[in-house]
């Protein structure tokens, strides 16, 4: 995640985790995954592929398939008014806090292609993005990223290239939800939860993620005390992605 040119409002809590608790996604149809020799976890910022998809990284990787994580910015605007650190610190410290993340997952040896877009920028370099997944995607290779109306500007673009790169390349997409628990509500009529599938997660996948969520500590915690240096992930949203199941659009 970050805050740069964010449509979120993080001004106020968005719809609570206890909203979507008292909904029982853990009700919806279960995702049913395939053989795929590959699987692509394309993130518009280093963390987002934990949060939202932390539990299906490790299902996947514990059955052979072989993963690569796309990192398409380095989430260097996630604190645009901090006087404490610079954009190049803070893409460096994020890159290593996915490290950190994925030795936690068990993940720690996998591919991670880092593209260097511009945090906030998505959009502007989306053919750079499609013709980056163009190879690394094919009919058995399964794409992970956000929704393309997932409500921030980098997600959104994000969501579109894959979507673009899969249809041209003929590999399964599977969509992950960020930002869409913010903003929406249960039986919300702009998200198409006929295509939503779950997947519940063991004790040990669950356990790993926290911990792995943990490891975004530029995220997670302010930076220092001064203004600008809050924490762009208070536990109001962290819980969101704290649930012992993850929810994707197919």
């Amino acid at each position: 995640m970050t805050t740069a040119e964010r449509a979120p409002d993080l001004d106020h809590i968005g719809t609570p985790e206890t909203a979507w608790a008292e909904w029982h996604l853990e009700h919806l149809p279960e995702l049913l995954l395939g053989h795929h020799r590959r699987a692509v976890f394309v993130a518009p910022h280093p963390d987002d592929e934990v949060l939202a998809s932390g539990g299906l990284l490790q299902r996947l990787s514990s059955t052979g398939t072989e993963v690569t994580v796309v990192s398409v910015t380095d989430g260097e605007a996630s604190h645009p008014r901090s006087t404490t650190v610079t954009p190049m610190d803070l893409a460096d410290r994020r890159a290593w806090e996915l490290q950190q993340a994925l030795d936690f997952l068990g993940l720690g040896s996998v591919e991670v292609v880092r593209l260097g877009l511009p945090d906030g920028g998505v959009a502007g370099q989306s053919d750079e993005l499609v013709d980056c997944l163009h190879g690394l995607l094919g009919p058995d290779v399964l794409c992970v990223a956000p929704w393309q109306r997932d409500g921030h500007p980098d997600h959104d673009a994000t969501g579109a290239a894959a979507a673009t790169a899969c249809a041209a390349t003929g590999a399964p997409f599977l969509r992950s939800l960020i930002w869409t628990w913010h903003w929406a509500v249960p039986s919300d009529p702009r998200v198409p939860w006929f295509r939503a599938r779950c997947l519940p997660l063991t004790r040990i996948e669950l356990t790993r993620k926290r911990w792995a969520t943990r490891a975004f500590g530029s995220q997670i915690s302010p930076l220092s005390a001064r203004p600008g240096d809050e924490a762009i992930l208070p536990p109001e949203i962290l819980a969101r992605f704290d649930r012992p199941h993850e929810v994707f659009l197919t």
